[in-house]
């Protein structure tokens, strides 16, 4: 420091002068001031698309509207709609050219309920995350880049969201507000956002023709040789099924009841569900694709339909619960769940006695997909799969539900969730062989209800302690009107006065172990100590004690054996990877001396990959192992791996 003082203080050529210039570090503000601004207030005006914009409910409006926008495949045919209603009315709802996408629907939605709302203070629900996001967060970067991708490209529907943010300004004051679609529940919310959804469907579907313009359909159909409309006559009651059969109205009013007949007559089924394969009734006649149109447009079709589904689910000791709801409010007239009906057991007992009615439930779920009553399906198999893996009943229908109930359903998403659901309660897990285990073990599938227990919660009266309310008037949730308390997730809370009632109920329809039992109910209960109730009601069970093995003092842990010499012993085993460039899995081989890991990307799990990473990969490098342990899967226990292995001199140990 002395150093640079002398160079620059006593340095002759060096003069220190004050100069009358104003210096900038004067005019820096004070930090020990408070900020002049708010910053949460900058963001919600620089990044939303109008200053006063809010996305919770304002307190004092004049309306509450719901939107929603859609876009789907209707008989091969691209339709688009869109609706935006009240919670008493269908304001507005529309149909939109069949090229328009979802998001553009939903776009356009949004903008006419901003323009019906000019002037009044309104909140808006909509269940569009693009739409949303438009409004609250992109529309800032849309006026500063100029409607441009970060690419410097021109934004897709680039008038439509003009014509949005310049809506946004019309009411006085206006929230608009995010909902998560397709959900169940008598809230408000929920109810308005199904009945938009309802509407826009509606709007964008065709409007179904009148009984003059079907039977004018059917008599220029009829002019046609190379078509012909049998099923549709039958279903009119013009026409009686073939061979020796009845009107659709006599099997509907006689024959529900005999079940006798409705066993012993094969010929009726394919005429009661059509579907556009040739049954085993060789006067049957499949449907053609102009009929089906024609049908699913008929709404006298459509009740008889659903008239003939009922009776046949009756005779299957099958019966439909949550339909029988106001007829006033259409849009809460939907499938919910399907029970056991009075008569189950002797109709069980009959199914598992005459296995052909397989065959018949596979093909009422095709007709159904194929007629427009696809909110059967899902309730239906679902009914089934449990029955079969939960409950352990129908034993001989568990193949035909794998490999013919779930593949029946029409939507991928059902299908899908469907198999999720037989694959978590199916054991043992070893033998399921619709799904890959990775796969399946990530899926995430939508929330449905499930009946677990062998009666309804309905049948127990909810006694909470004080110090449970307590606790559930700090949770998110709420009383339903049969007193039980549901989470916002829709996990029902259980009583510790009552759970250990309702399990053991459980228990005794399924003798399941602690574990099958938690997996049951963890998804649809809130009960604290589940595992602590469950293992103790498995082990106070008489039945399971007599008919369970006794388990004794568990076995030592097993060794691994360790190699003689780096790369000499193997242990090799295939993991699951997420998806990248065609590569879906990892073939990992360790060697048990040294720990060395080698890991090589395979696009499958066969046979051929362990050859390939062995021959151009180990074998080169490291020369042959002595011996090579894996566990029983499919890759490792083929026959030509195994000589393989045999040719080489090495010691496979599965």
């Amino acid at each position: 420091m002395t150093k640079y003082q002398a160079m620059m203080c006593e340095n002759p050529r060096v003069h220190l002068d004050l100069i009358a210039t104003l210096n900038p570090a004067t005019l820096l503000p004070d930090c020990e001031e408070d900020p002049n601004h708010e910053c949460l207030q900058v963001m919600e005006e620089v990044f939303s698309s109008r200053p006063d914009l809010k996305d919770v409910p304002l307190d004092k409006y004049d309306l509450q509207l719901f939107t929603d926008g859609t876009s789907y495949m209707d008989d091969g045919k691209k339709v688009s709609g869109y609706a935006v209603v009240s919670t008493e009315e269908i304001i507005e709802a529309k149909p939109l050219p069949g090229h328009t996408s979802a998001q553009l629907a939903e776009i356009t939605a949004l903008t006419r309920a901003l323009e019906i709302s000019e002037g009044k203070r309104v909140n808006i629900y909509t269940d569009s995350k693009y739409a949303f996001m438009t409004v609250h967060a992109h529309g800032a970067l849309y006026k500063e880049r100029g409607l441009l991708t970060s690419s410097g490209q021109q934004i897709k529907y680039a008038a439509e969201i003009t014509a949005l943010l310049e809506a946004v300004w019309k009411p006085s004051a206006v929230s608009i507000m995010h909902c998560r679609g397709h959900q169940k529940g008598r809230d408000e919310i929920p109810k308005g956002n199904r009945r938009a959804d309802q509407a826009a469907k509606a709007a964008a579907k065709p409007p179904l023709p009148t009984e003059a313009e079907a039977q004018a359909k059917v008599l220029i159909c009829k002019q046609e040789p190379q078509s012909s409309m049998p099923n549709y006559e039958f279903y009119m009651n013009l026409k009686k099924f073939e061979p020796h059969g009845e009107f659709i109205e006599i099997i509907l009013n006689k024959w529900q009841d005999d079940y006798e007949l409705l066993e012993l007559n094969h010929d009726y089924i394919q005429w009661l569900f059509p579907t556009r394969t040739q049954g085993r009734n060789f006067y049957f006649i499949p449907l053609n694709p102009q009929e089906t149109r024609l049908m699913v447009n008929t709404s006298e079709v459509q009740q008889r339909l659903r008239r003939v589904c009922k009776m046949m689910l009756k005779f299957f000791g099958v019966k439909i619960v949550g339909e029988e709801e106001d007829k006033e409010e259409e849009e809460d007239k939907e499938i919910t769940e399907v029970e056991r009906a009075e008569n189950f057991a002797s109709r069980f007992e009959n199914l598992t006695i005459n296995s052909h009615n397989n065959l018949r439930i596979t093909r009422i779920l095709h007709s159904l997909g194929e007629l427009g009553a696809e909110e059967y399906q899902v309730p239906l198999v679902r009914f089934f799969l449990k029955e079969i893996l939960i409950k352990n009943r129908l034993p001989r229908m568990k193949k035909s539900a794998m490999n013919f109930f779930i593949p029946a359903v029409r939507d991928p998403q059902d299908r899908q969730d469907l198999l999720f659901f037989a694959w978590r309660y199916y054991f043992p897990k070893g033998e399921f062989i619709w799904g890959n285990y990775g796969e399946l073990a990530r899926y995430k599938p939508k929330p449905v209800v499930a009946a677990l227990l062998p009666a309804p919660l309905s049948e127990w009266t909810p006694v909470y302690s004080e110090k449970e309310k307590k606790w559930l008037t700090e949770e998110p949730g709420g009383y339903g009107e049969d007193g039980w308390f549901q989470m916002e997730n829709g996990r029902v809370v259980l009583p510790a006065t009552l759970a250990p009632e309702i399990i053991r109920a459980l228990h005794a329809s399924t003798h399941g172990g602690r574990e099958m039992m938690e997996q049951q109910l963890e998804p649809h209960f809130y009960v604290p100590g589940l595992s602590a109730i469950c293992k103790a009601t498995a082990q106070q069970c008489v039945t399971c004690a007599r008919n369970n093995p006794r388990t004794g003092p568990s076995q030592p842990p097993g060794k691994q054996p360790i190699g003689l010499s780096p790369m000499a012993s193997l242990q090799i085993d295939f993991t699951v990877l997420p998806p990248c460039k065609g590569y879906k899995y990892l073939l990992v081989m360790v060697c048990t001396l040294t720990g060395w890991v080698e890991a090589f990307p395979t696009r499958t799990e066969k046979t051929t990959e362990v050859v390939k990473s062995l021959m151009k990969e180990i074998i080169p490098r490291y020369g042959l192992p002595l011996e090579i342990g894996s566990d029983n899967g499919p890759a490792f226990i083929q026959n030509c791996l195994q000589q393989f292995a045999r040719l080489l001199g090495i010691t496979w140990k599965l």
